[in-house]
Parts: C-alpha cells; structure tokens; sequence
C-alpha cells in the first residue's frame, strides 16, 4: 500500500501527538502491531477481560485494546472515522466487576488523523467478556487533517 505525501506527514504528526498523549498519561501506547492474533477476531474462546487479581494498568491497557477494536468489539467511531489507536491511564480506571460497566480517561487517535482525550466506558457481561462500549463527548486534542 503506497501512501502520498500528505497522508505520511499526516500520520507522522497523529503518532507523534498521540505518543505525547500517552506519555502525558503515563502508558505505552496500543496499537494493532502490538495485540496478539487472537484479539483480532470478533469471537474469542476465552474472556479478554484480565482476571480479578489484575491491576489498574491492565485494565487501562484492555480498554485502550477495546477501544480500537482489538476486544470483540468494533472500534469506536467518530462519524465517519474509526478509532485506531488508544492510550488510557490506569490512575483514572473505575471499579471493575464482572456485569459492570468500567471507565477510563483515554487518548484516542482517529483515522481522519483527529486526538481526543475521553473518557471510555466498556461494559461486560457476567462471563467478563465486553459487551458494549462508548465515550463521553471529551476534548479535541489534535483536529483531523485538512482542517
């Protein structure tokens, strides 16, 4: 796949404004190179949900993964953009419980190449596994290219 001129920059300012997200949030980010195979499928054996005993940071890290589509859900979208890349930080993560919802503060890179900083709220099932997810209105952070 061959990218122009203008995409390539494009996407050099959305990494580096979103790395500077999650540094300002304290994570690494998550992108689709870095969540194994079995995530990327709609359907998966076994719960994504970290167990019980996992901390913050897990979480924070499966709702930037939920986010983005790498969960069993579809990526959040914003009109006609989708969320690509997320960063959450774990010191904003709500309480966790299997049949609850759970929240987190997050920057969100969408594909028109717009930063959000939102907070994302991921619902599970009693087994654990997400079963919706949605974010608040947020902050613009970085406008989508062209703009």
């Amino acid at each position: 796949m061959m990218f122009s001129q203008k995409e390539i920059q494009t996407r050099k300012v959305l990494a580096i404004a979103a790395l500077g997200v999650a540094g300002s949030l304290g994570v690494a980010a998550c992108s689709n190179a870095a969540v194994p195979t079995l995530l990327h499928s709609q359907t998966s054996a076994a719960p994504v949900r970290p167990a019980a005993a996992a901390d913050s940071s897990d979480v924070a890290q499966e709702i930037a993964k939920i986010a983005i589509g790498n969960g069993g859900l579809t990526a959040l979208d914003q009109g006609d953009s989708q969320a690509y890349l997320a960063t959450c930080d774990p010191g904003t993560v709500s309480s966790r419980s299997a049949g609850t919802s759970t929240s987190a503060l997050c920057g969100i890179g969408y594909a028109d190449g717009s930063v959000w900083q939102r907070t994302v709220t991921v619902t599970f099932d009693s087994q654990g596994r997400p079963v919706a997810d949605g974010t608040n209105l947020g902050t613009e952070l970085l406008m989508p290219a062209g703009e």
